[in-house]
C-alpha cells in the first residue's frame, strides 16, 4: 500500500431524526429496531466508525447523552446481533459498511464547519491516522515528532495533548504495520 492515493475528505455526520426516550423505555426493547436502524444509518454515512462514536451517536438522537452501566451494555447486545463488518484496532471495535474492505481503506477524514462533524481523536480509527500520516510523508522524509505533529495538525488538532499524542502513536505504528509509511533509522518515508 505504500504508493496508493490517499484520499482527504470533510466528515460526515449521519442525519439521525430526534426522538427522546427514558432510559427505562430505551433499556426496555420497544426501541430495538428503530436502534438497528439508526446503527445502519450511522454505519452507512460514517463508516469506519469506532464503536464509541457508533453509540454516542446513536443514544444521544434517543435523547441520552451517558452511556452508563445499562445503556453501554445493551447497545453493544444490539450490536452484537446483527453481525456487522466490524475490525479491531487500538480504539477498540470499528465498523464498516457491509461491502467496505478495510485493508483497502486509502482515505482519512478532517472535521466539518459543523460541531458534530469534528470528532475527538479517540473516535478516529487507526486506519485513518495512518492513511493521514502517509499523506503528510508524501514526499518528504521526517523524524517521529514531526511526523506526529504534522499528522496531528492535518486531522485539525492544533494542540499535541496526551490524548492527540496517543493518537498519533496508535496510527503511526498501525501505518508502518499495514506498510503505509516506512521506517529508516530515525526517520519516516512513504
Amino acid at each position: 500500500m505504500a504508493k496508493s492515493i490517499i484520499n482527504e475528505k470533510v466528515y460526515e455526520a449521519a442525519d439521525l431524526p430526534f426522538t427522546e426516550v427514558s432510559s427505562a423505555d430505551f433499556l426496555s426493547g420497544s426501541s430495538t429496531s428503530e436502534i438497528k436502524k439508526r446503527i445502519k444509518a450511522v454505519i452507512s454515512t460514517e463508516a469506519p466508525v469506532t464503536e464509541w462514536l457508533l453509540i454516542k451517536r446513536v443514544i444521544n438522537s434517543f435523547g441520552i447523552y451517558k452511556a452508563g452501566s445499562q445503556i453501554r451494555p445493551e447497545m453493544e447486545a444490539v450490536i452484537s446481533s446483527m453481525k456487522l463488518n466490524m475490525t479491531e484496532d487500538g480504539t477498540g471495535r470499528v465498523y464498516w459498511k457491509p461491502k467496505q474492505d478495510p485493508g483497502a481503506y486509502s482515505e482519512y477524514r478532517i472535521g466539518g464547519k459543523y460541531d458534530v462533524t469534528c470528532r475527538d481523536v479517540q473516535y478516529i480509527c487507526d486506519i485513518e491516522i495512518a492513511n493521514a500520516a502517509a499523506s503528510v510523508l508524501e514526499g518528504e522524509t521526517l523524524d517521529y515528532a514531526a511526523l506526529a505533529r504534522k499528522t496531528a495538525l492535518k486531522l485539525g488538532y492544533t494542540r499535541m495533548g496526551s490524548n492527540v499524542t496517543e493518537g498519533m502513536k496508535r496510527g503511526i505504528a498501525c501505518a508502518l504495520k499495514t506498510k503505509r509509511i516506512r521506517k529508516s533509522g530515525d526517520t519516516y518515508r512513504r
